[in-house]
């Protein structure tokens, strides 16, 4: 009998995908352009950093975390996958950032009640089993006035260019596609896993906002980034020419404050 759930699935399998997160786009190191896209989504959706308390859910490798320190957050990142919060912490050490991690749950954070100003949780939404839950969790974590910004997209479900992309690949001879870089019996996993999760066959924007607006969070601010994607990498690069129909966006609220 297999005495599991599927929380244990998903910290073995982003353990495992530890090894070689870093080498796909957007997570390891950065170009200046790409990084100024990201630090300005940051600020059009949270304002300035000024020493403000920051929460980067879900933070993986520490990509975000970093970016945050950059835009002048106080930043701790929090994620469950051990060998994930140990390539954060010598991404912080070699850059010498002043960054926390916490490994704990972000369904169930066990922070302060009001204790952050600021909680970005970036391509976390759609690996999660019980989303609901986890927004309640954001929202008594934050200050009143608070404000969360989810950066997510539909990971499950590919645009007729990302499949045209591995044909493409094997007739010019190259890898370039960051899933390469998953095994089969990743792959298997990741399968089963998506099969037992809410958002299992795709995440959309409209999503993410009834779940933002539904655990009491207002002045909500919806973004598509497909454009921003595109223009991170150069042109005919293969990274825009997959992020010319995936669907990715940012969606963010703030939690009322005093009289509101």
């Amino acid at each position: 009998m297999r005495n599991r759930s599927v929380k244990d699935d998903i910290r073995d399998y982003w353990s495992h995908r530890a090894e070689t997160y870093d080498q796909s786009p957007g997570h390891g190191l950065m170009a200046a352009r790409d990084a100024a896209a990201w630090l300005a989504l940051i600020r059009r959706h949270l304002g300035p950093g000024e020493g403000r308390l920051a929460l980067d859910l879900g933070c993986g490798t520490g990509a975000m975390s970093l970016l945050m320190r950059q835009a002048g957050f106080a930043v701790t990142g929090l994620d469950f996958a051990g060998p994930m919060l140990e390539r954060a912490r010598r991404k912080a050490q070699e850059a010498g950032a002043r960054l926390g991690f916490i490994a704990a749950d972000a369904e169930n954070t066990l922070e302060p009640d009001g204790r952050y100003d600021v909680i970005i949780a970036r391509n976390l939404l759609w690996t999660l089993p019980a989303p609901q839950a986890a927004l309640g969790d954001w929202f008594r974590i934050l200050k009143p006035g608070g404000r969360l910004l989810a950066i997510d997209g539909d990971h499950a479900r590919q645009s007729l260019i990302e499949r045209a992309l591995p044909r493409l690949d094997r007739l010019l001879g190259r890898m370039q596609d960051s899933h390469s870089l998953v095994t089969p019996a990743q792959w298997r996993d990741h399968g089963r896993i998506m099969a037992q999760l809410p958002f299992g066959a795709g995440l959309r924007a409209r999503d993410a906002a009834d779940l933002i607006g539904g655990a009491g969070f207002t002045d909500l601010r919806h973004e598509n980034l497909r454009a921003m994607h595109s223009r991170r990498w150069p042109l005919w690069s293969r990274a825009r020419l997959a992020a010319l129909d995936q669907h990715r966006f940012a969606v963010s609220g703030s939690k009322p404050g005093p009289g509101q």
